[in-house]
């Protein structure tokens, strides 16, 4: 269940230089409304997210890179739901996923690909009121996301099919029940908890997705599904919760990139923020592909100390790690870990004094916001080296 923020801006920087940001390029003032927010960037530079349109929330976007650079772009349908800021993603051909609201007011799993008047509602599962798209694969193949009533939620994957129309091709979606595995069951994972809510947050090209589960009191733990020979459907398995530091009853799996290795948060209470809110980025390395085996990593915090709330929320193919650190000060930023040398956090590099980033892309360009003193959340994306 990842954690969102509300976002107010009113413009993005693009920063290029060193990983500490030494210069700034503004890109682009946002021109639809008081604020936005970017959430995902693809490997030709175009980021998507969430913006407020004279008012009403929608998906939106902007180029970060070529002749279009600064340029925003906007769906023309609102998205003011409960959903809207759990994630949505942007493929490598353009095509945006989130969600949008629908007739009954709940969420619903929207594509949609800039420059198109409409896009795509990708339904729900039968008996559902609402669903949400997280996150789409860079090829544009495979959506993951979940599809919810009132007291639960299943993940789902949906999947490109080509079917025949009149005797011609044509191309539709396909929304896919992800198997739980009984651990939906009470008791199965912990004494006493049914764990009724379940999404998937990430996906990569090789077809695995990793997602979450947890329970009406936030007891949550990180799963991953692997795609079965010829498109036979996936297997489930609970990625590890015991590490070095301990067994940790909070998990959440948020991002995975080609070589399998996963990005996502542990907790050291007994369940989200008990008590005291000691909240560390982790990361799943890839062991065996054959064996599908996975090592638990607690990143380094930018203070050093296991405490505040710290987390890994996207991944790129060439191992960078982005997401949120608190430092000594007690500050909290925008902040790059290496997947080969997962102790040695660095301040990414966004203005203000609390920033957070979303996601990096292949050319290590980190999509996120920012503040100062307080005042609005602003978005940026910043090219790290």
């Amino acid at each position: 269940m990842r954690k969102s923020f509300s976002i107010l801006a009113s413009s993005v920087l693009l920063l290029l230089g060193s990983a500490q940001g030494i210069w700034a390029q503004n890109v682009g003032q946002y021109p639809f409304g008081t604020w936005a927010s970017l959430y995902d960037v693809n490997d030709s530079g175009v980021a998507m997210g969430w913006g407020d349109v004279n008012g009403d929330t929608r998906i939106v976007g902007v180029a970060l890179l070529g002749p279009n650079a600064g340029e925003w772009f906007k769906t023309g349908v609102s998205s003011n739901d409960d959903w809207n800021g759990e994630g949505g993603g942007i493929a490598s051909n353009g095509m945006i996923v989130a969600s949008i609201t629908g007739n009954n007011g709940y969420a619903r799993a929207y594509a949609w690909t800039a420059g198109y008047r409409a896009g795509i509602d990708l339904g729900t599962l039968r008996g559902d009121s609402g669903s949400a798209a997280i996150a789409v694969n860079h090829g544009g193949t495979l959506i993951v996301g979940l599809s919810y009533g009132d007291s639960g939620s299943t993940p789902v994957a949906w999947t490109l099919e080509v079917e025949s129309n009149y005797g011609k091709p044509v191309t539709t979606w396909k929304i896919q029940r992800l198997p739980t595995g009984g651990l939906d069951q009470l008791g199965q994972v912990w004494q006493g908890v049914t764990l009724n809510w379940w999404g998937g947050w990430g996906v990569n090209d090789l077809g695995q997705i990793v997602g979450d589960a947890w329970s009406d009191n936030s007891d949550e733990i990180a799963v991953i599904w692997n795609p079965l020979p010829r498109g036979q459907g996936w297997t489930i398995q609970q990625l590890p919760h015991q590490s070095t530091v301990g067994v940790h009853k909070y998990t959440e799996a948020l991002a995975i990139n080609n070589q399998g290795d996963i990005a996502g948060d542990v907790n050291l209470g007994e369940g989200w923020c008990d008590d005291v809110c000691t909240d560390l980025p982790a990361l799943w390395r890839m062991g065996s592909p054959q064996a599908n085996t996975w090592k638990l990593i607690e990143l380094t915090t930018l203070s050093g100390a296991q405490e505040g709330w710290n987390t890994a929320l996207g991944i790129n193919d060439v191992g960078d790690v982005v997401g949120i650190s608190v430092d000594a000060d007690g500050n909290s930023h925008a902040t790059r870990w290496v997947v080969t040398n997962p102790s040695k956090p660095k301040v990414i590099g966004f203005p203000g004094d609390w920033s957070q980033a979303y996601q990096v892309n292949k050319s290590r360009i980190a999509v996120g916001s920012y503040s100062s003193g307080g005042g609005p959340y602003q978005p940026a994306a910043v090219a790290i080296h």
